[in-house]
């Protein structure tokens, strides 16, 4: 994966409003089924159902996903009307796109430094076999 290369894009999105607002409102727009312009319950559980297929396995109990749905509206719904506004999904999605930037950091990080640990062991073993090899001597021929 190019972490940079979504880094970038993320930061890009967060950084130009029009792009964002472009996203934000073509996310909106999947979810608004009934061109409401707001998100109802029924619209955000039937988007979550989607975006978790294949995650979750079928024995999953319905209280699970009940709950899972319920904490999702409850985070989007900042003002508690039971409807969720083009306003409040983008507050979401800036925080959502602001954590995933962290996480790609993190990440790639990680990669780096595990290729830095892994170039330091093939140095440190190579040195060590380098050094056996070595008798003292020097040929003054």
């Amino acid at each position: 994966m190019d972490y940079e290369k979504a880094i970038s894009n993320l930061h890009n999105i967060l950084t130009h409003e029009d792009k964002f607002a472009e996203i934000n409102k073509s996310i909106f727009d999947a979810i608004d089924t009934d061109n409401s312009g707001t998100l109802e319950r029924d619209e955000v559980e039937s988007f979550v159902k989607s975006l978790l297929v294949g995650i979750t396995n079928d024995e999953e109990e319905e209280y699970d996903q009940n709950e899972r749905h319920r904490i999702v509206f409850g985070v989007l719904d900042e003002n508690d009307s039971g409807e969720i506004t083009l306003d409040e999904l983008g507050k979401f999605l800036r925080e959502l796109f602001k954590e995933q930037i962290k996480e790609l950091q993190d990440a790639s990080e990680r990669v780096k430094r595990k290729a830095a640990s892994s170039q330091n062991d093939g140095w440190n073993r190579g040195g060590a076999q380098g050094a056996q090899g070595y008798n003292g001597r020097i040929n003054d021929d």
